[in-house]
């Protein structure tokens, strides 16, 4: 090791002038093999550009009837997942899946009718509920890669409770996308810790991520590159396989502050399109492959 390669986060990014989303706040050192990589990316607060949306409305300073004194507070501002999908390529995140679940409604009607043994007639159900799960892949500073895996759940009843028929048709045509999208933005909030609102001067600031790569400085390395020229990446350093990562769970019950955002036009192909310009990863070797939604289209 060198002191080279040491990493002082705080020091370089100092929290007044930036917003980091990097949860080791120091690295002492880091192996030669690797080299880190900082990213700062602007988000626009121009609600034009789409990447901020108001989340909480502002409220002038008030008094309760205890006499107790209220402060003003200014309105808080979450990110879009244009916003988050930029923040997503900066820190070399990847999608690893999405798929659609059995929504929790349909797990108590399929635990009801077994316990008292008749066969469940999802044909002739009105439930429109649906349920999505995302799995990310996440660089982490140590070195290693943790896979962060997230749902949503989309309660029709509660969703549509106020809107008018016409708006409940609308909506009833994207919840597949809606859900999916929404399931991808949970674990990209938990993967980076962001805030569920942030105030516009917050949002001024830059946001700092960061990630290793392997250091090709190091001659020990570079040979070993050029060894293996246009070969996978875990051959030399290990840790992208889903063997070797790591799974955390994100609860349920988080909300991740997004609104419903309803598609500009429908979706030909059951895809996640949303965040097409992440980058890719191979399917695993089980399970779903990686952006396919059998349950409706993805956005």
């Amino acid at each position: 090791m060198d002191n080279k390669n040491a990493l002082q986060i705080t020091t370089q990014y100092p929290a007044e002038r930036y917003n980091l989303l990097v949860p080791m706040q120091t690295v002492a050192e880091i192996a030669e093999i690797h080299k880190p990589v900082m990213n700062a990316v602007q988000i626009s607060t121009n609600p034009a550009d789409k990447e901020i949306y108001e989340q909480e409305k502002a409220s002038e300073a008030w008094t309760g009837r205890d006499g107790k004194r209220h402060p003003a507070k200014p309105a808080g501002w979450a990110l879009t997942k244009k916003g988050l999908n930029k923040l997503m390529r900066a820190a070399g995140i990847k999608i690893l899946g999405t798929r659609p679940i059995i929504p929790s409604t349909c797990q108590k009607c399929a635990e009801v009718n077994r316990n008292i043994g008749r066969p469940v007639n999802c044909g002739a159900c009105g439930n429109k509920d649906v349920k999505f799960e995302a799995r990310i892949s996440v660089p982490q500073l140590t070195g290693e890669n943790i896979e962060i895996v997230a749902h949503k759940e989309i309660i029709v009843q509660d969703v549509t409770d106020g809107m008018t028929e016409n708006q409940r048709k609308e909506f009833l045509k994207f919840r597949n996308e809606m859900c999916e999208t929404k399931a991808i933005n949970r674990a990209l909030r938990a993967a980076m810790h962001i805030k569920g609102t942030y105030s516009l001067e917050e949002l001024k600031k830059p946001f700092v991520v960061a990630y290793l790569v392997p250091n090709l400085d190091n001659e020990a390395v570079k040979a070993e590159a050029v060894r293996h020229f246009f070969t996978s990446a875990q051959e030399l350093y290990g840790g992208h396989t889903s063997d070797a990562r790591k799974a955390i769970f994100v609860e349920d019950d988080v909300e991740e502050g997004m609104e419903y955002e309803t598609p500009s036009k429908p979706i030909e192909q059951a895809e996640n399109t949303a965040y097409r310009e992440a980058p890719a990863e191979p399917p695993r070797a089980t399970g779903t492959p990686a952006g396919s939604s059998r349950g409706g289209p993805g956005l």
